[in-house]
């Protein structure tokens, strides 16, 4: 369980180092991201006294798809967005799924100075809900807004209406992960309905504005008439506008949802390794 933990606080402090917020990411910047999340990769596998042959061969597999995860931006300006996003995605699922069946947790003691009820979890269960922990507050934004992306949601305007969205979000995914891990579901769900609580006023004052702006605005015309009066004649009829969901609904709409399900399968991967 502490490779997946390895693995997930990597992306996490790799994610928190490139800074995903930026348009633009400088190869300084970039370099300095891949190479905190290989010394966290490295110090948690230690840590958790995985043993040299193990470290070696699964360390330098995590270690590739924290690479692909981290120069995103370089496979898209080769390829394209879409491989690129397709990319991502397939290094998350590899590496989880190849630190759940080929990690092989060796004996991991805390030293004899730390007292408490720290010394009575072992110390790869918290690497593993620290990694976790740590991915929901940075990575999961970059999944969500790939989610987006991939379903052609504008995430520009959805941003700039909604804000505080990248803080929110992962303050609501750490709720719902500790409150789950504590066995109270219920108030996980009282903290999602708060959200859509909060966050309705903007969502109408969006639709609004989006309706008035789509009213057809009917102009009258004049022609003469056989004995040359002049008579006012109306357009032809405007077809009706579609009426669907505005970009900024569906932004918070599907980036809730991601959001979510990021944070139950965090939860999830959390209770099935520790069951």
């Amino acid at each position: 369980m502490a490779a997946l933990g390895a693995f997930l606080a990597a992306l996490g402090v790799a994610d928190a180092f490139r800074d995903t917020n930026t348009a633009g990411i400088s190869s300084a910047r970039r370099s300095a991201a891949l190479a905190a999340g290989l010394l966290t990769l490295a110090a948690l596998l230690a840590a958790s006294g995985t043993p040299p042959l193990t470290m070696i061969g699964l360390g330098t597999a995590l270690a590739l798809l924290l690479a692909v995860w981290t120069l995103i931006d370089i496979i898209a300006s080769v390829t394209s967005k879409t491989t690129a996003r397709s990319a991502a995605f397939l290094a998350i699922a590899t590496g989880t799924v190849v630190a759940l069946l080929f990690a092989d947790d060796g004996p991991s003691t805390w030293p004899g100075w730390i007292p408490g009820p720290l010394s009575t979890f072992a110390p790869s269960q918290l690497i593993l809900v620290g990694g976790i922990a740590i991915a929901q507050v940075t990575t999961a934004n970059v999944l969500v807004r790939l989610i987006l992306e991939a379903v052609n949601v504008p995430t520009k305007e959805g941003s700039d209406r909604l804000r505080s969205g990248r803080v929110l979000g992962p303050m609501e995914r750490l709720f719902i992960l500790g409150l789950g891990l504590a066995g109270n579901l219920t108030a996980a769900a009282v903290v999602v309905g708060a959200k859509g609580l909060l966050r309705f006023p903007e969502l109408a004052a969006s639709e609004s504005n989006v309706r008035a702006a789509a009213s057809p605005i009917i102009i009258q015309t004049s022609a003469k008439n056989a004995s040359g009066t002049e008579v006012e004649v109306d357009p032809p009829p405007t077809p009706p506008l579609h009426q669907g969901p505005n970009p900024v609904t569906e932004y918070f709409l599907i980036g809730s949802f991601a959001s979510w399900l990021i944070a139950l399968a965090g939860l999830g991967l959390a209770m099935l390794v520790s069951s």
